[in-house]
């Protein structure tokens, strides 16, 4: 099989771009919205595509304002008829809690997103024209076409089938390396894209705490965009203590992808980013779920108290275990910043392009065996679950009816 090789991916700029004004996000009524089919659905909400963008005159506040939402209106549909955007709002079948916390967590997300401009980051074009503390606000995002989580299993499957004979000791024989090398490529790419979007956060003294596969998708063109700004923080110096770390709140994101020191509760910083996108480095090389067949208490007993780790393949070159190594370590110190990752990831990248049959192409990709543990079902919990709260941390929100379009967006 004839492969093509794989252009070299046009990575972002270092140089940081400035975030929007307030006064650039549209605001739309949901009349003026048609929705299409339902592309995502989290915990609290759900993602339509917007086939349809049409302005009323009657929501227009100023000319400026039907000059902005015309011209977003315009940009709603590509030059094929396809949606451009989608939107994100709250599930009508929540219980009175979960409604609660499903309102913060869409404010809190529009609050950031109306701040934040980087290519890895997914664009807010506009919001509802209602308070973001009601239960009809929305916001109007990108549309995305796939998500990492995705492309995970898809990558396995092609690498997979690129093998043909089995040769024992010998490993496979007519293994595509063109082919192998090729999602190398595209996977080292995507965790350099990554690690951009989240050096971008810091920069801005914004904590993600949410990194995983199912939040990092792909736009039409396939392009890297993190999503999901729900669980992010910015970081105070009320909230710095002695050491440098931050009071905040702990046990917060996706358990499988989650720092120590935020699962018991402890002071942490940026780095909890670290270790998180330390996991994700070691899934996009493994194509494997890391700690598969993990339940809650093994996840805290090994991984958390003892400091087990996802293992590394020994045909990985060495620079990338190190780096996996150094950003998972409990110890908060030893972890980079992501300064250093992309640094390291941006020469990685470039070394990766030399490649011409190197071994470790040779790693077949696969599910890993499953732990097995009688548990009490009571205790038992998927390391994928949600353990997102939305509690009101220091600096986040005043609580004052006038104030929620300046405190929260």
């Amino acid at each position: 099989m004839e492969v093509t090789p794989l252009a070299p991916m046009q990575l972002p700029q270092r140089s940081q771009v400035s975030p929007r004004s307030k006064d650039s996000i549209p605001k739309f009524a949901r009349t003026e919205l048609t929705l299409g089919r339902l592309v995502g659905k989290g915990g609290f909400s759900l993602v339509f595509e917007v086939v349809k963008l049409e302005v009323e005159e009657v929501y227009d506040i100023s000319k400026r304002s039907a000059s902005e939402r015309r011209e977003v209106a315009k940009e709603s549909i590509d030059e094929n008829g396809m949606p451009r955007f989608a939107v994100k709002l709250l599930r009508d079948d929540l219980i009175d809690e979960e409604h609660s916390k499903g309102v913060i967590d869409l404010a809190v997300e529009a609050r950031f997103l109306r701040r934040l401009s980087h290519p890895n980051i997914i664009a807010m074009r506009a919001t509802a024209n209602s308070d973001p503390l009601e239960s009809r606000f929305f916001i109007v995002l990108e549309v995305l076409h796939s998500t990492l989580e995705e492309r995970l299993p898809e990558w396995r499957r092609k690498i997979n089938s690129t093998r043909s004979i089995w040769c024992g000791p010998m490993g496979y024989c007519c293994v595509d390396k063109d082919a192998i090398q090729a999602t190398w490529l595209e996977r080292i790419g995507i965790a350099r894209c990554i690690a951009s979007a989240l050096n971008y956060l810091h920069k801005e003294s914004i904590i993600y705490r949410d990194l995983k596969p199912e939040n990092v998708g792909f736009d039409p063109d396939g392009q890297v965009k993190i999503f999901d700004f729900g669980l992010s923080k910015r970081l105070l110096p009320d909230d710095r203590t002695a050491n440098g770390l931050y009071r905040l709140t702990g046990n917060t994101g996706s358990l499988r992808y989650m720092a120590p020191e935020v699962a018991l509760n402890q002071s942490y910083n940026t780095k909890a980013d670290s270790y998180s996108f330390a996991i994700v480095l070691w899934q996009l090389c493994s194509l494997t779920v890391p700690y598969a067949g993990y339940n809650v208490r093994m996840h805290a007993d090994l991984v958390v108290g003892k400091g087990h780790r996802p293992h590394l393949h020994r045909s990985w070159p060495l620079s990338w275990g190190a780096l996996m190594q150094a950003c998972w370590s409990s110890d908060i110190e030893e972890r980079f910043d992501f300064d250093r990752i992309l640094a390291i990831l941006d020469d990685e990248y470039q070394v990766s392009m030399s490649w011409r049959g190197a071994s470790f192409s040779d790693i077949r990709a696969k599910k890993s065996n499953k732990v097995e543990l009688e548990l009490d079902p009571k205790v038992e919990m998927k390391l994928d679950a949600d353990t997102r709260r939305a509690v009101f941390e220091p600096g986040d929100f005043e609580m004052t009816g006038q104030h929620h379009d300046i405190d929260i967006i």
